[in-house]
């Protein structure tokens, strides 16, 4: 008798944990579905094509899609902060070099927040991202506010950062739809 109860209740664990588990997890998501979540950045176009451009994206679920973007800033991040650390070698300028290093340990915060992302998703603790992207996302206007002043911008840090807080909308964007299940 003990172990039909004991299969009796494993199995009502299972149905009651399937039920509450978002449907999207594990479902693969349709190009409509991608769009749609697309259409909530400020370029339907440029996020589509970018997502697609990942052959990962083919078989993604909605957390799958989550980690991809997440990959896709990271490496622009990554990008970035190694960018800023050349410059600080390089530049002569000690105004530019003060700006390269503070801009520098920005993208360091930042992409340590992506890594809290990344391992929040692992561990399925979603609303912690939300609280990491804002916090990538002020990481980020500080240091545009630092080459706001900045009479030109030879090295295009404001581009690249546009693109990157592009990256992070999308991060913003479809983590979202995560905690909407």
């Amino acid at each position: 008798m003990a172990i039909f109860s004991t299969s009796l209740v494993f199995i009502l664990i299972s149905i009651i944990f399937i039920s509450i588990t978002p449907l999207s997890i594990g479902q693969k998501l349709t190009d409509t579905e991608i769009k749609h979540l697309c259409s909530k950045t400020s370029n339907l176009e440029g996020c589509y094509k970018l997502l697609k451009s990942d052959p990962r994206i083919a078989n993604v679920d909605a957390r799958g899609l989550v980690e991809v973007s997440v990959d896709l800033a990271s490496n622009k991040a990554n990008k970035t902060h190694s960018l800023f650390n050349s410059f600080i070698n390089t530049t002569h300028d000690s105004r530019l070099k003060n700006i390269y290093k503070k801009c520098s340990s920005n993208y360091n915060d930042v992409i340590r927040d992506l890594k809290v992302i990344k391992n929040s998703l692992q561990s399925g603790a979603y609303k912690i991202i939300h609280v990491q992207v804002k916090d990538a996302f002020e990481e980020i206007k500080q240091c545009k506010k630092l080459f706001g002043g900045a009479s030109s911008d030879r090295t295009h840090i404001k581009k690249k950062t546009q693109e990157f807080e592009f990256l992070l909308s999308i991060v913003d964007i479809t983590s979202g739809n995560l905690n909407k299940k």
